[in-house]
């Protein structure tokens, strides 16, 4: 080990960039909070090749003297808190004084800036962490940065950057938050040149998520009325009941204009619609939560995308209480009578939007019919545990069926075992490369989130050989001219969307072909008979038949059982 010492400035603000600078839409992150920060009313943002080429954000905010514009570039430079105390109630978006520096010192860095009372700006340029110069510069009033060549001083992190069009899509989900959270401010974001989309000032927000999130999006929400109590208030947009999706990317929850990602919201809007959507599904929602800034703490995550409230237990009732009453007053419009709210302990949190039997049925607890596929298979392979002879005794709460076995008696899980069998039946067709697909006569129309579309560019070749036909015609915009088999054409947009997003989630399952249709046969039996679902003696009868010609006819590819057997000698020992 060498001698302790004190690190250069640009290695100390390198080291710091690997936790400000992890990605390109971390440094749009920063420069788009700045401009906030700066009353900005109007913000543009361009980029190329996912930001690492080129990345602008210019406004029309404060701007910064000479002096200070120099002094923004040390680390720790700020004008946002004075002394520790202030970190116990933050009301600006940058607090540390880091981000600047920390960009500048792994790019080509210029920023340009100048206050209206000034008459002119000041222009410095950086590269590598080294001011090159410094110059006055005649512009309009504001600050525009602009980050070319990221991370070419260490090009060892440019091996850890994704492909340009998933970076792309990470600047485009980040910017659309912050434009959602501020109507107050209009936004421009554009790639190399090609406008993405404009949100004026003020527009109502509706129409401002129409035209950030999409035409689709919008249709299935609802806005929710303003809720205020003990200092906190609490907006937004709510999916209607039966609407749901299978990741958080549609759960955008802001606090004080601040996106973030909190447990104790996340919590409170899934509980809510805890009987309305299927279970571990979640909810579409776009919550804005405004409180006293010393009630939350913003400074324990080191991209600041975390929170945490110092009375967590005060606003998630607040916020429960609050999606409770829109979405009961939903229902009742929707079912046409009262819905009675669910009884709760002195103190206990409420946990349902309904109680009252006709109206939870009234409401689907799943939105798509259950897919049905034939569970009869040609053989996988000769089982050495083949069972012949099993008889149908009866029906065990639908779910499961008892059977009378030449060696005792047997009870299925119907679920688990269609699963096996849809699952090993899906794998033969991939493995023999014989995926059968189905057309459609009238193809589908979906409008995508930009990770999703940059996951379904990034892995058409695999899903076109797992029998589906994915037609672009319009940025974000995709025709579903084809679908394999097993995937029934009214579960297929949901069941697409929850593919990619979890393609973008496991991407290392689904980098090799293998693994591939491995995990994307897993996800499709979870569209096998569900719970409930009605099933024929016959097919029953069938379903055994199919289940031990499969490879492992006792676990569902979960691992879950599939059968229990108690032989005729454990059933004397007992009863003995």
């Amino acid at each position: 080990m060498g001698k302790i010492r004190i690190l250069e400035a640009n290695v100390a603000n390198q080291i710091a960039a690997g936790e400000v600078v992890e990605r390109p839409a971390a440094v749009i992150k920063e420069l788009l909070e700045n401009s906030l920060d700066a009353g900005a009313t109007r913000v543009m943002i361009d980029f190329s090749r996912g930001g690492k080429a080129l990345m602008r954000v210019e406004d029309d905010g404060s701007g910064m003297l000479p002096e200070e514009a120099e002094l923004s570039l040390a680390r720790h430079a700020t004008s946002k808190i004075r002394q520790a105390k202030d970190l116990d109630q933050i009301a600006t978006f940058g607090f540390r004084g880091e981000a600047l520096p920390s960009i500048a010192s792994v790019s080509r860095f210029t920023l340009q800036t100048r206050p209206a009372a000034e008459a002119h700006g000041v222009e410095i340029l950086v590269n590598g962490g080294k001011i090159l110069h410094q110059k006055d510069h005649g512009m309009a009033p504001g600050t525009r940065i602009e980050v070319a060549n990221l991370f070419h001083p260490v090009p060892a992190r440019l091996k850890f950057l994704k492909s340009d069009e998933t970076e792309s899509a990470h600047i485009i989900r980040l910017v659309r938050l912050y434009a959602l959270a501020h109507p107050e401010v209009g936004f421009l974001l554009r790639e190399d040149g090609r406008e993405i989309f404009r949100s004026p000032r003020q527009a109502p927000l509706l129409d401002r998520l129409r035209e950030i999130w999409g035409r689709q999006v919008a249709e299935e929400v609802t806005l929710m009325p303003v809720f205020e109590r003990s200092g906190m208030k609490l907006s937004g947009m709510l999916g209607r009941p039966g609407v749901s999706r299978g990741t958080r990317q549609e759960l955008v929850t802001v606090v004080n204009g601040r996106p973030v990602d909190s447990r104790t919201m996340a919590f409170a809007l899934t509980e809510s619609y805890h009987t309305l959507i299927p279970k571990g599904r979640y909810p579409l929602a776009f919550v804005f939560l405004e409180i006293d800034p010393a009630w939350v703490d913003v400074n324990v995550h080191p991209a600041k995308r975390e929170i945490r409230f110092r009375d967590e237990a005060k606003v998630r009732n607040f916020i429960i209480e609050a999606i409770l009453s829109v979405l009961r007053a939903k229902v009742e419009s929707d079912v046409g009578f009262p819905v009675v709210p669910t009884p709760t302990l002195p103190g206990a949190l409420p946990v349902s939007p309904m109680s009252p039997v006709p109206s939870v049925s009234a409401v689907p607890a799943s939105p798509l019919p259950p897919l049905v596929v034939p569970v009869s298979v040609p053989p996988v392979s000769a089982s050495p545990a083949l069972r012949l002879g099993w008889r149908l005794l009866g029906r065990l709460r639908e779910e499961r069926a008892v059977f009378e076995t030449p060696t005792g008696v047997a009870i299925l899980d119907l679920g688990a075992a269609h699963q096996r069998v849809l699952y090993e039946k899906i794998l033969e067709q991939f493995q023999g490369q014989q995926v059968i697909s189905q057309p459609l006569l009238v193809p589908l129309t979906m409008e995508l989130e930009p990770l999703a579309a940059s996951v379904l560019k990034e892995r058409g070749t695999l899903l076109t050989a797992a029998g589906f036909n994915f037609e672009e015609y319009g940025r974000n915009f995709w025709r579903v001219a084809a679908l394999p088999f097993w995937l029934e054409p009214d579960d297929a947009l949901t069941f697409i969307r929850d593919l990619l997003a979890e393609m973008a989630r496991r991407e290392g399952d689904f980098g090799k072909p293998s693994l591939a249709y491995d995990a994307l046969a897993k996800l499709a039996v979870h569209r096998a008979r569900r719970k409930g679902d009605t099933i024929a003696d016959a097919e029953v009868m069938e379903l055994v038949q199919a289940l031990f010609r499969t490879t492992q006819p006792g676990t569902c590819p979960k691992g879950r059982k599939t059968y229990w057997e108690w032989t005729d000698g454990e059933m004397t020992r007992r009863f003995s």
